[in-house]
């Protein structure tokens, strides 16, 4: 057993492209694999900059896996049993452009759990009448769904709008750019966590307490607990430009500012690690502006400004009593 391990390895891996995003890895091997004896299959993206490699165990000859295929594939097959393995068998895919639809950067944005909205770029290698089309699907290969409403440019596709998409128990989503007169050109495929690009509406109701200098506002829709968001503040001193960027975890947070100069003050959403981390803020708030104390009085200030009012009006009132005596003293 040790010796028909060791010496025979997988051999000839190749790749074959199958449905939307999905291709099959298959090599060679002279293996009727049963109980410990397995291929352990393992991969990464030539422009991955993670050294972990996803690996699996199979006793068949091949491995059906969503990718990212135009990222171009490092490969390695060996196999194995318990302590036993043979050597790896190696191959890099090193995948052209031209290979696929000529779009790049595609992103997909996703807001609440029923909107998707995605934009890509045409490359320089597109043709002329190049059309393009965005279908996606999750786990389940048969199950494809295509964009409901396209944003055009100059009678071309450069983004999609889908409204009734559901993203509760999703992990991933598979979504595939195809170039609809170019059938021998691969999808450009991304495997998105749609949690990770999940946008808030901004913060609303930014309002402050001057006495205090507390800053509350708060989020239109909450389907997350408390904890689970992290907000940003910007607060920039307009009368010499200066910036503050902080992060809070709480929908209010004491400021520090003169209260002589005049500010502008917006806050933005993001869903943080404590549930999901999302890579995407939301849109900054509207903005609230802060004025110098002395247009919009504190309660302390005005309490001392009665206080200085009321004394001298009591001096006053003390010297018109001494004049009025020195008269009366005098005649």
């Amino acid at each position: 057993m040790e010796e028909t391990i060791k010496w025979n390895p997988p051999r000839n891996i190749l790749i074959a492209h199958g449905n939307l995003g999905e291709y099959t890895v298959s090599w060679e091997g002279q293996c009727t694999c049963t109980g410990s004896i397995k291929y352990q299959l393992e991969y990464t993206y030539l422009d991955s900059k993670d050294p972990e490699m996803m690996t699996y165990f199979v006793q068949k000859h091949q491995k059906r896996l969503d990718l990212e295929l135009h990222r171009g594939l490092h490969t390695r097959v060996r196999l194995k049993n318990k302590e036993i393995t043979s050597r790896w068998t190696e191959r890099r895919f090193d995948m052209s452009g031209e290979l696929f639809a000529s779009v790049d950067n595609l992103i997909c944005i996703f807001y609440g759990k029923l909107y998707m909205n995605c934009s890509w770029d045409v490359t320089e290698h597109a043709s002329e009448g190049a059309q393009f089309i965005l279908a996606y699907r999750e786990q389940n290969p048969s199950d494809v769904y295509n964009c409901a409403d396209y944003l055009v440019d100059g009678g071309r596709n450069i983004g999609c709008v889908n409204e009734n998409i559901r993203i509760d128990d999703t992990i991933e989503i598979i979504i595939c750019i195809s170039e609809t007169n170019m059938d021998a050109k691969l999808p450009y495929c991304r495997i998105v966590n749609p949690f990770n690009f999940f946008k808030l509406d901004s913060p609303i109701n930014v309002m402050i307490d001057k006495s205090t200098d507390e800053v509350k506002w708060t989020l239109p829709k909450v389907d997350l607990p408390t904890h689970c968001y992290t907000f940003q503040l910007n607060c920039t001193n307009l009368n010499d430009g200066n910036t503050l960027l902080q992060n809070v975890t709480s929908t209010n947070h004491i400021i520090s500012r003169d209260h002589t100069k005049k500010y502008s003050l917006h806050v933005r959403a993001t869903v943080n690690d404590e549930c999901f981390e999302s890579h995407i803020w939301s849109d900054w708030s509207k903005p609230l502006v802060i004025d110098p104390d002395g247009r919009d009085m504190s309660f302390p200030t005005i309490v001392a400004v009665v206080a200085v009012i009321l004394v001298a009006l009591v001096l006053l009132l003390v010297l018109v009593c001494i004049k009025n005596r020195l008269t009366r003293v005098s005649s």
